[in-house]
């Protein structure tokens, strides 16, 4: 039994070392087992966030955005997955989810706008998991060279637009445009 279990301990061992030289290049592919495409996407999104001191003195708004390539059908190309998110309950004051008609990134300082989808009009799973209550995803194409001039900014800011309001401006609390330089 002892020779058993050292045999075990030792296959274990030389497996993780195997792993061990596999390089983390910070990027995640999936599969949408509903329509066969092939997603690929950094590990995690950057987070932008905004108080809305109106709603509760602790809650946020959030936007995340993530690269994500997707490969295998007729949506074939890169976008910019988008997602809102809160923590603060609006039904506590008798609101809804505000509505999202354009988002706007300043990149550098520079504003640059997306059209949007639903993301569900792209792909039928969503490549995250978002740590809050999401009101919407979406998805936005977006060219290599829209790709890198975020991937390179400095300072990375962005607000919402719908037909009666802006949002404040999120910014940036988790992550970094860099984190995609592996994508």
């Amino acid at each position: 039994m002892r020779l058993r279990e050292l045999l075990l301990g030792l296959l274990a061992a030389l497996s993780l070392q195997g792993c061990a030289g596999t390089p983390d290049n910070g990027v995640v592919a999936d599969v949408d087992e509903s329509t066969g495409d092939s997603l690929a996407r950094p590990k995690e999104p950057l987070r932008l966030a905004t108080t809305r001191p109106a709603l509760s003195t602790v809650g946020k708004d959030y936007l995340l955005i993530a690269p994500v390539a997707v490969s295998g059908s007729v949506h074939r190309g890169l976008y910019l997955w988008f997602a809102i998110g809160s923590t603060v309950d609006r039904e506590l004051h008798g609101l809804s989810a505000p509505g999202i008609d354009r988002i706007v990134l300043l990149v550098d300082g520079m504003p640059m706008s997306f059209d949007l989808v639903d993301w569900s009009e792209r792909s039928g799973v969503e490549p995250y998991r978002v740590p809050v209550k999401t009101h919407r995803s979406f998805a936005a194409r977006v060219t290599r060279n829209q790709l890198e001039r975020i991937r390179s900014a400095d300072a990375l800011s962005a607000w919402v637009t719908n037909p009666s309001q802006r949002s404040p401006d999120y910014e940036l609390v988790r992550g970094h445009p860099s984190d995609w330089n592996t994508f």
